[in-house]
């Protein structure tokens, strides 16, 4: 048995073009389409199209690079040879947009795929906008655009009419058959999980509501954060592609260089470089988190807490040199090196047991770092240093003695 899913490219939005091809985050809604049939398990995926464009192509070569198997067809009549009745076949509608959790609700049941023919109230504003794509089931039903059924009802295509609509004559087989109907939940449809492309602003307003949801809005008290997350936030989605990877190399040459300059006298040059390394690792993060959301979940973080925990490390190597290099060799000042590395420690732990508006400020390295390199050009790193680990020491004295 293979699972199998059917998409379509056919429809035209309002602009004139396939809803298929408008552009969600940077992809295709045919691209958005597949990503959601292959987490549901699919291995096979049929396109119904008119014409082989470079989104098909492009699908087809992303799907087979994925392991699956990909097949672009012209009719319906040439599925019964590609699909056979002991499968399993998922259904989606031309421009259908639903987000992976709204399609788990109703198609999915302690990791086992449920039959079913997807549905919402008739009198929904998504039914009535849209009534040829929402095709009414019944008096108080429309079918809602997805179908998970037995393939078998797909052989009788060869016994139908070649120009009727392959997608619509699936759904009245599957009804015949006796698929069973389940609702979309309510809350999937208020938040616009589900929606129809018809259009680029309508997809230009889901794109907004996907960055919000993404972004958890940082407090200006760590400004480094907010200002990377407001960066990330107004290039989405075009500097999304290479954007996180280039700030994840450019901060490490960054913060090594900084530490390379602090260890060789240069201390307050350094600690800038390294500020402005943690500022493009802040950056990198939240573009990344960004591109998990738009550009796929199969893509993976650029950052993790491995190379946060790396970042801090030649943060505290930066410290330990700039301080050297602005003592005068004696045993004392080799002692103060070390209050670099405990008030970055420190700072972790603050972060860990703050509040979000002292968390923000714990976590920005950026900010840190770029106070030492003010305070290292005036000649007093050691004791900013010093106060910035004894508020952080404070910090963490005060919520352990109300805990």
């Amino acid at each position: 048995m293979v699972r199998t899913a059917l998409l379509a490219a056919l429809d035209e939005s309002e602009e004139g073009g396939l809803r298929a091809e408008l552009a969600l985050g940077g992809r295709s809604v045919l691209a958005w389409q597949c990503e959601a049939v292959r987490s549901l398990g699919c291995e096979k995926v049929v396109c119904l199209t008119r014409r082989l464009g470079k989104e098909i192509i492009a699908l087809q070569r992303a799907v087979e690079a994925d392991g699956g198997e990909f097949h672009a067809v012209r009719s319906g009549l040439q599925l019964p040879g590609l699909i056979k009745a002991e499968d399993e076949l998922v259904v989606m509608l031309d421009g259908l947009i639903a987000e992976r959790g709204a399609i788990e609700a109703v198609a999915c049941q302690d990791g086992a795929l449920l039959k079913g023919v997807a549905t919402i109230a008739a009198s929904h504003p998504l039914a009535q906008s849209c009534p040829q794509a929402f095709e009414r089931i019944d008096r108080e039903r429309s079918w809602a655009g997805l179908i998970v059924m037995r393939a078998a009802p797909v052989q009788q295509l060869a016994d139908l009419p070649g120009d009727g609509s392959t997608v619509s004559l699936l759904l009245r087989l599957a009804l015949q058959a006796g698929t069973p109907c389940r609702e979309i939940g309510v809350e999937a449809l208020a938040e616009g999980d589900w929606l129809l492309a018809t259009s680029s602003e309508v997809l230009e307003a889901r794109e907004q509501v996907l960055i919000d949801r993404t972004l958890d809005e940082t407090p200006w008290s760590g400004p480094g954060r907010a200002l990377a997350q407001e960066i990330a936030r107004r290039i989405a989605p075009r500097g999304l592609a290479i954007g996180p990877l280039a700030g994840a190399g450019l901060a490490a040459l960054l913060m090594v260089l900084g530490a390379g300059l602090a260890l060789l006298g240069w201390g307050a040059t350094g600690l800038a470089l390294a500020s402005a390394g943690a500022f493009a690792a802040a950056w990198s993060d939240e573009a990344s988190k960004l591109a998990r959301e738009l550009a796929g979940e199969r893509k993976r973080a650029i950052l993790h807490a491995g190379q946060d925990a790396l970042l801090d490390g030649l943060a505290s190597v930066a410290l330990i040199g700039a301080v050297i290099s602005s003592g005068d060799g004696s045993i004392s000042s080799l002692g103060a090196a070390a209050l670099g590395p405990f008030a970055i420690g420190l700072a972790r732990l603050a972060a860990g047991i703050s509040g979000p508006l002292a968390r923000a400020f714990w976590q920005d390295r950026t900010v840190q770092l770029a106070i030492f390199a003010l305070a290292g050009s005036f000649g007093l790193l050691g004791p900013v240093i010093a106060l910035v680990g004894l508020a952080a020491l404070t910090q963490l004295l005060l919520r352990s003695g109300r805990d």
